[in-house]
């Protein structure tokens, strides 16, 4: 629209229309993405996204969806079907819903469910074994699915071959949702990723506010529309919540463009926020949201200043002053660090075993070395496993936290993060992925905690330690389009950083 054009815009920057390209990749943002891109193509079956209304599950829907058919190989071998009012009258009529979405010709509406759920099988069958495609039902709304329906879901994912899932079901949902799968136990028991998806925190609400500008304009922004106070309390009267601020944004942008203001402060936020009746925003009372903005600006000043002290001091005195972690976190708030070291956890976490694992794979992938030490520490974790050459498909084993006395990562050193997170479970399945592709490096499963924290968080990296960015940048050129655009560059560990992968990395 021409007006937007006032402020240097080509397009409307806060559409409350779920574009793909203005997604901004918080951290539990791609995080979910990644999870829901590995567990499709491994197939893994169920797997079920709740978020609060206005946290990005139908944006995230769009994007994955559009992820797996911008890439030639992907849409070739998955298909993905999106269902996105799930409410129906019936079983009969659902099955009839699914199987039109699918394709399937030549259906009668007389066919009893027998008949439709025959029909649906057949055709998996056919796509999956035959083709060896992979067909992936997305379901938006899924609070909104009837209660007789999820059984019919359970029994779809009882289509299966020896080694995998016919149907791949993604299930974005409300908070309600959770008591749902409660009730159904034998549905939740078959859910391979449980992700929730939380708001923003004030950090990541700027850098969504200013990507989307960005996107907007096809350009970097040369100053900012908000200024600090007004950042402040778009964040306050929002919640976090994605949906809130985009809604927010766009009716700041039309009193900028209607007063003919190039920058947002406090009171002209605070008049938007008066011009909006809509029940999604908290309603407080001014002195309330007052407060609250003092409380946030107080902690963020905090935060503002000692970033301004990291800017000024040398590396020496910053690593004494911060703490340096390369995977971001969602903890990563308006508050200041606190210098208190933590307790490490008793374990990294637990694994589900799958088919054809073995206790010394495992440690293997995870702690880079199968010695005794290591092997006797796992056996006494996990008193269930009687035969150490033996462990059974679905046991949960417990991986203990055996600290490394080797350093992998030498002061300088660059590394590329494929993806990274706090659940080692999923990230210990990525890098199993990762590690079976032809066309990527050989990968290192990199777990490892900083004593200021609280949880350890793990990636997958590739297994080379870089001089140089260009250098890393030139491997990450490498890599298949879809995984390097996700890629990171890591550096700048400190001295309170525990590793326990015992991988000497390539020079």
């Amino acid at each position: 629209m021409e007006y937007y054009q006032i402020l240097n815009f080509k397009k409307e920057p806060f559409s409350n229309s779920p574009e793909p390209e203005f997604i901004f990749h918080s951290p539990q943002h791609a995080s979910c993405l990644q999870m829901l891109e590995l567990a499709v193509r491994l197939r893994r079956g169920l797997n079920v996204v709740i978020g609060d209304v206005g946290t990005g599950k139908t944006t995230l829907c769009r994007k994955l969806i559009q992820d797996f058919s911008h890439v030639e190989a992907d849409s070739s071998e998955i298909e993905t079907h999106l269902l996105l009012d799930p409410a129906l009258a019936s079983t009969q009529e659902f099955l009839q819903t699914v199987a039109l979405l699918l394709g399937i010709k030549n259906l009668d509406s007389q066919q009893d469910e027998w008949h439709l759920k025959e029909r649906i099988k057949n055709y998996l069958f056919s796509k999956g074994v035959n083709e060896g495609k992979i067909i992936v039902l997305i379901i938006d709304e899924g609070q909104k699915i009837p209660e007789a329906c999820l059984e019919v879901l359970r029994e779809f994912l009882n289509y299966e071959t020896n080694s995998q899932k016919l149907l791949q079901i993604i299930i974005f949902a409300q908070k309600e949702f959770q008591a749902t799968l409660k009730k159904h136990y034998n549905l939740s028991d078959r859910v391979n990723l449980l992700y929730y998806l939380k708001p923003l925190n004030f950090r990541q609400m700027r850098a969504m506010i200013n990507y989307r500008i960005n996107i907007a304009r096809e350009s970097e922004i040369s100053q900012s529309l908000f200024s600090f106070w007004g950042l402040a309390l778009i964040y306050v009267s929002t919640g976090g919540y994605p949906r809130n601020i985009i809604s927010l944004c766009h009716q700041v942008i039309l009193m900028l463009i209607i007063r003919s203001k190039k920058k947002a402060g406090l009171l002209l936020v605070k008049k938007s926020l008066s011009e909006m009746s809509k029940s999604l925003f908290i309603k407080t009372r001014w002195a309330m949201v007052s407060i609250l903005v003092i409380v946030v600006l107080g902690l963020s000043a905090g935060a503002f200043f000692t970033q301004r002290l990291v800017a000024d001091t040398s590396e020496k005195k910053l690593a004494s002053k911060v703490i340096k972690s390369p995977v971001n976190s969602a903890s990563d708030n308006l508050s200041v660090v606190q210098n208190v070291e933590k307790k490490m956890p008793e374990n990294l976490g637990v694994i589900k075993v799958d088919k054809g694992m073995t206790i010394w794979q495992i440690a293997r992938n995870i702690y880079g070395s199968t010695g005794a030490e290591i092997l006797d520490a796992v056996r006494k974790a996990n008193p269930q496993i009687k035969d150490a050459n033996m462990i059974l498909t679905k046991m949960i084993i417990k991986i203990p936290t055996i600290p490394s006395d080797y350093v992998p990562i030498k002061k300088g050193d660059l590394i590329v993060q494929i993806v990274a997170g706090k659940n080692m479970e999923e990230i210990y399945n990525a890098f199993r992925v990762n590690a079976l592709r032809q066309n990527v490096p050989q990968v290192v499963f990199f777990p490892f905690w900083n004593k200021r924290e609280e949880e350890i968080k793990f990636a997958v990296i590739i297994n080379k330690c870089f001089n140089n960015m260009l250098d890393a940048e030139n491997e990450i050129e490498k890599l298949p389009p879809a995984l390097g655009v996700k890629t990171k560059i890591l550096s700048r560990w400190d001295e309170n950083t525990v590793f326990f992968n015992r991988t000497i990395l390539l020079r």
